[in-house]
């Protein structure tokens, strides 16, 4: 096993970079993506041929991270007609931002010409949350103390592939 040892400051910027370049071509392998450690992100990005995929990103989402994973843990997975089921009927608020992001996907990878996706073959080939900077608020408290509250966002990714067969 070998020892883990702590990135420098430059070393993970050259990683983050490689993080940036998921959508632009020659850059892939995405279907663990949201589970890998930020070293291990950056090499499997390059180990899937381009065009297999397609992706969407909603920034800044005013929803906490925690509760959004709730509802993109529904679809991670599942075909295009059923994920849009699962999120029409989901009760859920952030089904609706999701069901955004999931439809923004499926478009771009039917209408960029060099992926050409079919819809009946789509799939949601990998989904996650991370979070986004939290907005911080004061409540007032007794005796001139006061409370932070931390109204948290979320940064929604969704990629989506094409099955065959």
């Amino acid at each position: 096993m070998e020892a883990r040892k702590r990135l420098k400051k430059g070393e993970r910027s050259d990683i983050r970079k490689d993080l940036r370049d998921v959508h632009y071509p020659g850059s892939a392998g995405l279907q663990r993506y949201a589970k890998l450690s930020l070293r291990k992100r950056s090499e499997t990005l390059k180990e899937e041929k381009p065009h297999t995929y397609a992706l969407a990103t909603a920034r800044y989402v005013r929803m906490s991270p925690r509760k959004v994973r709730l509802v993109v843990d529904l679809i991670r997975g599942k075909k295009l007609e059923e994920a849009r089921a699962i999120l029409k009927y989901t009760p859920h608020r952030a089904a609706e931002v999701v069901a955004k992001v999931l439809e923004s996907a499926a478009a771009n990878g039917m209408n960029d010409d060099r992926k050409n996706m079919i819809e009946d073959q789509i799939y949601v080939k990998a989904a996650y949350v991370d979070e986004g900077p939290a907005i911080k608020r004061v409540l007032p408290r007794a005796r001139g103390s006061a409370n932070m509250i931390k109204k948290r966002t979320s940064h929604i990714t969704i990629i989506v592939g094409e099955k065959n067969g």
